[in-house]
């Protein structure tokens, strides 16, 4: 069997599915790279299988449920919040298919926050489904369970993610979210942090994820209020000093803040129900999780090739 020619054809279906099921571009990696190195030594009867597709997707599966299961007991430790990994581009888009898939969808980073609140066989089996639209005979055929068990999981992930978003507010794009990132951008690179107060929903929340690795919020600030100083106070230490750049995170609008031409923070914010204000706004300043950021920063003395935000 030529490898290469499966990796090529399979890899982004399978990084996207695995992304979705992980909500970390790091692990969604190695879960591919693990697969195909596995099928390197391993004696596969390619010949005898009915969909080479079907095969990778069930290898690929049980690599990811492994991984948030031990995901999970990790997460137990973490330092404050946990929030995806995201994939970072151009707020005008790439060109990259991979990149244009996922803007198309309705896996925008909001959604990828919801889909934390499944277990891991819900996850794999909701995002299989969503992703690929197998049916429910094809799911259990791929996952080795029964159809009406894989019908319960889906079902259930259907009713955690509905309550979810009415606590978090819709995470579908919508031209409300642009207009809000846009203000928020606005409000940030001005320093016009009354005008933040007026974006925000009255029960607003802050969910920063520092990962233990820069000064962060560990615990969800709660608030128009108590956002409005949470901002004004780290605004007056320079920590909001640098380069405010419109980019995408996972197919959502968001915000990029580089400093000394290095991506410190990343920024996104989903809208309350009627769109007129912010309902969430998630915060990443963990290292680990701006490694995809790394391209649009630049040495100091360098000219920056994106947009910058007076």
């Amino acid at each position: 069997m030529d490898l290469d020619r499966l990796y090529r054809q399979y890899r982004p279906l399978l990084f996207t599915a695995a992304y979705r099921m992980l909500g970390s571009a790091a692990e969604a990696e190695d879960a591919v790279h693990d697969l195909f190195a596995s099928l390197g030594t391993a004696a596969v009867p390619w010949d005898e299988l009915r969909s080479e597709q079907a095969y990778l997707l069930r290898l690929l599966s049980n690599r990811c449920l492994n991984v948030l299961k031990s995901a999970r007991r990790r997460r137990e430790t973490y330092p404050g919040p946990w929030l995806p990994e995201p994939l970072f581009e151009p707020a005008g888009g790439s060109g990259d298919p991979l990149r244009q898939v996922l803007d198309r969808e309705a896996f925008t980073y909001a959604f990828l926050v919801l889909l934390e609140e499944l277990s891991p066989p819900e996850r794999v089996v909701f995002v299989l489904r969503e992703t690929l639209d197998l049916g429910y005979g094809e799911l259990a055929e791929l996952l080795g369970r029964t159809e009406s068990g894989c019908r319960q999981l889906c079902s259930r992930a259907r009713r955690k993610l509905d309550r979810a978003a009415e606590r978090s507010g819709p995470a579908e794009p919508s031209p409300q979210a642009e207009a809000l990132v846009e203000a928020f951008i606005g409000a940030a690179s001005s320093g016009r942090y009354e005008t933040l107060l007026e974006l925000l929903s009255e029960d607003a929340v802050f969910v920063s994820d520092g990962g233990g690795r820069v000064r962060s919020a560990l615990f969800p600030i709660l608030g128009r209020s108590r956002i409005h100083a949470f901002f004004q106070g780290i605004a007056r230490k320079g920590s909001l000093a640098g380069e405010l750049l419109p980019v995408r995170l996972s197919g959502q609008p968001g915000i990029l803040l580089l400093q000394e031409g290095r991506p410190r923070f990343a920024f996104t914010v989903v809208p309350d129900t009627g769109g007129s204000g912010i309902r969430r706004i998630y915060m990443i300043s963990n290292p680990d999780k701006l490694g995809g950021a790394a391209g649009f920063g630049r040495e100091p003395g360098e000219e920056q090739s994106a947009a910058i935000i007076p």
